[in-house]
């Protein structure tokens, strides 16, 4: 159980990165990237 809990960690944390080297400039991209990063960082909070 924990460790299919930290491979998600990784996974969420890897999309994190990838998402804030990606941002992107036009709005409709941009909503999109904050709900994606929105999700992200919820879940990532169940972690703490």
């Amino acid at each position: 159980m924990v460790r299919i809990d930290n491979k998600r960690f990784h996974e969420l944390l890897k999309e994190k990165k990838d998402l804030e080297d990606n941002r992107p400039h036009d709005i409709d991209a941009m909503r999109r990237w904050k709900h994606s990063m929105s999700k992200i960082l919820q879940e990532l909070e169940l972690f703490r």
